[in-house]
């Protein structure tokens, strides 16, 4: 029985496929959206931007270090608070409080991150989850500071002068630029010295110990640059929306983050947009195919997907590529043979 073997041509493709051919198609969308999309979905497509930051800070942490963190939407509010803040108590301008908030929510990772030096699995997932759950409380608690359930209120920063660009056009160009930032610094993490480290951390940190890697200072620099993400996107939601309340930020916001991980694919640089773009659109999209079953069809969503795509979308494509380009070339050289004998019989019946 013949069956579909890798050959070169199939391991050129999957080479290609990694390679640039994502992140050219992914510049292209991102240039033709704003022409093709309304100023509504655009903005929708921004909101997908800032959490395709904190679903790739959590793929670096989990998919490449091996560490199980479900405070991302902690961190996630940390950012957006301290932006908020900022800008509406203290009189920033609003793009200078997103290195702020990158760095205050770092400093958050780290504390979060104090626990695996000495938990793991199970354990440290219930901890950092823990901590998710008590972000709304502390942000009521401390309500002179963040104004409790009343929220805070601010107005997005103006596009420059110099700029022809709308309001809505010229946030999308903030998230597209900080995203793109985060993206090349993180395919720096993941290649080279410390893509090894980290990848050794994550299977056998005996082994990565026996190495020379630092355990200690590789876990803490892991959560610290995935909280940093974390909080940059929060800092650029709370900028899109001009306004943040606890109600934004309740633990089930850390759940929607690692379902955006797990569907675009656990330690995929670009699946982190896919999962993105999954988790704020489709959730609404069945809700209006059904308001009363939208959770239902959601569920259903879910479920199909983890079924066909064991490894997330980007796994998915990882494997269908290959596959449809021998399907088109086998395509394209068994045409000729298949139009021959007809010409054949043509030249027969004209003699």
């Amino acid at each position: 029985m013949n069956t579909l073997r890798p050959t070169s041509t199939t391991r050129l493709v999957s080479v290609r496929y990694d390679g640039l051919v994502p992140y050219t198609l992914v510049m292209l969308v991102v240039v033709l959206l704003p022409l093709l999309l309304p100023n509504f979905l655009l903005m929708q497509v921004s909101t997908a931007l800032t959490f395709a930051l904190a679903i790739l800070g959590l793929n670096l942490l989990l998919g490449f270090a091996g560490q199980v963190c479900l405070a991302q939407g902690a961190l996630f509010a940390c950012g957006a608070y301290t932006t908020a803040i900022l800008v509406a108590q203290g009189g920033w301008p609003a793009l200078a409080t997103l290195p702020v908030a990158a760095i205050v929510t770092a400093l958050a990772g780290i504390v979060i991150g104090l626990p695996a030096l000495r938990l793991g699995g199970l354990q440290l997932a219930i901890v950092t989850f823990g901590v998710a759950v008590l972000t709304p409380q502390l942000i009521l608690k401390f309500d002179r500071l963040t104004r409790g359930v009343t929220g805070i209120t601010f107005d997005p920063p103006a596009p420059p002068t110099w700029l022809p660009l709308g309001p809505d056009l010229w946030l999308y160009a903030l998230c597209v630029v900080a995203t793109a930032v985060c993206t090349v610094l993180a395919l720096r993490m993941t290649r080279g010295d410390s893509g090894r480290a980290l990848q050794a951390l994550r299977d056998n940190p005996l082994v990565a110990t026996s190495l020379g890697v630092d355990l200690v200072r590789t876990r803490l620099a892991a959560f610290a640059i995935s909280s940093a993400f974390a909080g940059l996107g929060g800092g650029l939601f709370a900028i899109l929306n001009g306004y943040v309340s606890p109600q934004s930020f309740l633990a089930g916001r850390s759940i929607e983050i690692l379902i955006g991980a797990i569907v675009g694919g656990i330690g995929s640089v670009s699946g982190a947009f896919l999962g993105a773009l999954f988790v704020v659109f489709v959730p609404e999209w069945t809700a209006e195919l059904s308001p009363a079953l939208g959770g239902l069809i959601y569920g259903v969503c879910l479920i199909v997907l983890m079924l066909v795509a064991r490894d997330g979308l980007v796994g998915l494509a990882k494997r269908a590529t290959p596959v449809m380009f021998l399907l088109a070339r086998k395509g394209l050289t068994s045409r000729p043979a298949t139009t021959a004998p007809a010409s054949h019989q043509n030249q027969e019946i004209s003699s």
